[in-house]
């Protein structure tokens, strides 16, 4: 071998040139130098690709489960927010249990950021083949008693029993029409708590049973709708007021001048009342026209204990829409009418009326 210095011959056993000291490994050693940092770098490209591939799976398949949850149980919220979990954690199982399956039976190790990617991208997969399947929803029961309560912070809070605070000559006459609006929530509550001594509860997979089932709830819903057109117009009560100013010891002037005030503020005052009503015909209109599809549809589904089961794909969709659309306006009527009922209950407490008792007993059932 000769020296790469001074081109002489290096004796065997000598590492270094005996001539001029030069060393013979010096090539060899910064070559290996000069090609460590490529190979280090060419190694990270990889992982780096490996690492964007899963969270894009990831990402995926958080998209995909909210769409089959949704599909099922409506819109993402609380109330099924452990659907959209239990959907995603039984995929993820599912599939980490295929993955540990195949490596078990062709012995074959997978490193952590390709396992991640194998089991995020079978449960998209998994995920995906469960949307191909007719929906069911799950079908949640609510209370048909519909002004009984709504929740324990929604329904109105008794009033205490404090002096009037408002103290006027037309005191009177306020408070004679804010018993007759009182008079008439007692009657529409009693009435509601008649048909519920009958009634079946709306929304179950029992509702939905047969045709029998689903026409008898169409009947209680027509019942239903027609208590509600019995008391939807409030002008009869609030129009009293004239004969009630009448009755109050002031002048003529006076009373055209409170009047005045009194009817610059009724349109906006029956425009609240009958926005309640609207809401209530609305959800009663809704909840009737799930009923009608249903029976419309009837054999055409599979009733079992906990889902339904439409064979038709647009006809499961249908469904669902219909049903959550029913259940929302149910749980917004609700609110409005609770809020309006505090909202009474706070001008009586004012006035120095006693709340309503019906309304006290009906909400603690």
């Amino acid at each position: 071998m000769k020296c790469t210095h001074c081109s002489k011959v290096i004796p065997d056993g000598f590492t270094d040139c005996p001539w001029c000291g030069a060393s013979s490994t010096t090539p060899s050693t910064g070559a290996s130098v000069r090609f460590a940092s490529p190979q280090s770098e060419a190694s990270s490209t990889p992982g780096l690709i490996l690492g964007i591939s899963a969270v894009t799976s990831g990402l995926l398949f958080l998209g995909l489960s909210y769409f089959a949850t949704s599909r099922t149980t409506g819109p993402l919220g609380l109330e099924n927010w452990d659907a959209f979990l239990g959907r995603c954690l039984g995929a993820v199982v599912l599939a980490g249990l295929l993955v540990f399956a195949y490596c078990k039976v062709r012995n074959a190790k997978l490193r952590g950021p390709v396992q991640a990617l194998v089991v995020l991208t079978l449960s998209s997969l998994l995920t995906v083949l469960t949307l191909a399947l007719p929906a069911r929803p799950r079908m949640g029961a609510i209370d048909p008693r519909t002004v009984r309560r709504y929740s324990e912070t929604a329904a109105p809070r008794k009033a205490p029993n404090a002096p009037p605070v408002v103290q006027t000559k037309w005191d009177p006459a306020a408070r004679s029409l804010m018993k007759d609006i009182q008079s008439r929530d007692e009657q529409y509550v009693a009435e509601i708590s008649g048909l519920d001594q009958t009634a079946k509860p709306l929304y179950t997979i029992e509702s939905f049973h047969d045709a029998a089932s689903i026409q008898e709830m169409i009947d209680q819903l027509h019942t239903r709708v027609a208590v509600a057109d019995k008391y939807m117009d409030w002008q009869p009560i609030f129009l009293k007021m004239k004969d009630y100013v009448a009755a109050v010891n002031a002048s003529d002037e006076e009373k055209r001048n409170f009047m005045a005030s009194y009817q610059a503020t009724l349109p906006q005052t029956l425009a609240a009342c009958k926005a309640i009503s609207d809401k209530e015909h609305g959800w009663l209109q809704a909840s009737l026209d799930l009923y009608q599809f249903a029976l419309s549809k009837e054999g055409t589904f599979d009733w079992q204990r906990d889902h339904l089961s439409f064979r038709n794909r647009a006809d499961s969709d249908a469904f669902q829409k219909k049903f959550v659309k029913a259940r929302t306006l149910n749980q917004e009527f609700l609110k409005a009418y609770w809020q309006v009922r505090e909202a009474q209950e706070a001008m009586m407490a004012q006035l120095g009326l006693p709340g309503s008792e019906a309304d006290s007993h009906a909400i603690e059932k």
